[in-house]
């Protein structure tokens, strides 16, 4: 009898680490997948065309991809935004947003149009969009109406990037200024930079 409840007891016993195991396992999982979602907001200088500074406030939401050893390697947008304030003598356009990663926007004072170039970040995203020749998609507002896409209009070509681009998965400041946009510029690929003529997909 008295190895009958010994042998219980270690059944008992080794039932409920197996239990333990597994609580701590799913934690494990939960709490992985919970530090992996990304949601971040800041205001950001932007320079436009005609020489003036505006501010915007931008979201960014999406995954983050990470190593073997969990530390954070970049992400994958889900959505992102841009909020425009009101500029003197411009119409005020409704909240931007995209999957895609913005690189420029710009006003245009003689046809009432605010203008946003952006492009996508993995090749997913392209694979998605139809593979299309250009990785870039314009989008305009005109008089402070929805935003619809158009075609690249040439006179985007070179437009260098005044927008943030390498947004970093641990979040940015505040208010990130034009000064330390222009330090980061220097390291993204050339599609970020600007809008190119011509392009080679690796994907």
């Amino acid at each position: 009898m008295k190895e009958y409840l010994i042998f219980a007891a270690v059944c008992l016993l080794a039932g409920w680490v197996h239990v333990l195991r597994l609580i701590l396992l799913c934690t494990l999982v939960l709490t992985m997948v919970g530090c992996s979602r990304m949601s971040e907001s800041w205001k950001e200088e932007v320079r436009l065309s005609d020489g003036r500074l505006i501010v915007v406030k931008r979201t960014a939401k999406g995954t983050i991809t990470r190593d073997i050893a969990m530390r954070a390697t970049g992400w994958k947008p889900k959505e992102t935004t841009l909020r425009i304030a009101q500029v003197d003598g411009a119409a005020k356009p409704p909240v931007w947003r995209s999957f895609l990663i913005p690189v420029v926007i710009d006003y245009d004072p003689a046809s009432s149009t605010w203008s946003v170039v952006a492009t996508y970040m993995w090749c997913s995203t392209w694979y998605d969009m139809g593979r299309p020749t250009s990785p870039y998609v314009q989008y305009i507002s005109v008089g402070g109406e929805a935003w619809r896409v158009v075609p690249l209009q040439p006179g985007w070509a070179g437009r260098r990037a005044n927008l943030l681009t390498d947004i970093r998965p641990a979040g940015e400041p505040r208010i990130v200024r034009e000064a330390d946009k222009e330090m980061r510029w220097h390291r993204e690929s050339d599609r970020y930079k600007s809008v190119l003529t011509t392009w080679k997909t690796k994907c």
